[in-house]
């Protein structure tokens, strides 16, 4: 009778066993990337708090009410998870983008007080590193979750998105990575910009993207509060590493 029970408990979550294996899976083919170039400390502490944004997405879409995929992990680009149905309007998917970078920039705080309470430094390179992927991804242009969010309080923020996005491809100094993610970006962003903002609506379409005017408030003042969070992180991070540095040189 066992067997015929696990071959039940298989049968009925199979889709969930698959997509753990999948996701610890990529998981440990990023770490084991990244571990070459950083080494195994840092390699594990950030694709851990990629994870954690990625989760974050999750648990919104859960309570949002839109099936998702499991996390994907690609090493030098990130991590996805894909929508099994679309949002119902541009607030629920506002919503399900918010909780990544949500989790992302808590996880960072977490991971930077680790670092000082414990006296880390390789915590503190990691906390920095993930404040810097948090904030990339608010840029707001699709398909980052910076352009999901401020596509709830207006799609015309997109053309400042694609303003900053070059900015950010100035500032890591146009890597290889970076020409790669451009390209992905470019290639979701242009079509639904064009489609949004240049093409007489539908009423779909119109439907979409009417939010109530406190939900757009309301969004827009996350999205700001977020993004300083994210800031304050990443300045705090990169001074405490630029002191480490500087006392490494002089000793």
């Amino acid at each position: 009778m066992w067997i015929v029970g696990l071959g039940v408990a298989f049968a009925k979550y199979k889709f969930l066993l698959y997509g753990a294996f999948k996701t610890g899976f990529s998981m440990l083919f990023m770490i084991w990337t990244y571990s070459w170039f950083f080494g195994w400390l840092f390699a594990v502490g950030f694709v851990v708090l990629i994870f954690v944004h990625e989760m974050g997405h999750v648990v919104a879409a859960k309570w949002v009410g839109i099936p998702v995929t499991a996390p994907i992990f690609i090493p030098f680009i990130g991590a996805s998870i894909l929508m099994k149905q679309n949002p119902r309007d541009a607030w629920t998917e506002a919503l399900m983008a918010y909780g990544g970078p949500l989790a992302g920039c808590i996880g960072s705080w977490i991971c930077w007080y680790a670092a000082i309470q414990f006296q880390q430094h390789w915590l503190m390179a990691v906390a920095s590193a993930s404040f810097v992927i948090n904030l990339f991804n608010m840029i707001p242009i699709p398909p980052l979750d910076g352009g999901r969010i401020c596509a709830a309080v207006s799609p015309w923020f997109w053309c400042i998105g694609l303003v900053m996005l070059g900015l950010a491809v100035l500032y890591f100094h146009a890597g290889f990575t970076i020409w790669i993610i451009l390209a992905i970006v470019l290639m979701s962003a242009l079509p639904r910009m064009k489609q949004t903002l240049f093409q007489s609506p539908t009423e779909e379409m119109q439907r979409y993207y009417s939010t109530h005017i406190a939900n757009r408030f309301l969004m827009a003042s996350l999205y700001i509060c977020l993004i300083g969070a994210l800031l304050l992180g990443y300045w705090d991070a990169s001074n405490h590493l630029s002191y480490l540095w500087d006392n490494s040189d002089n000793s």
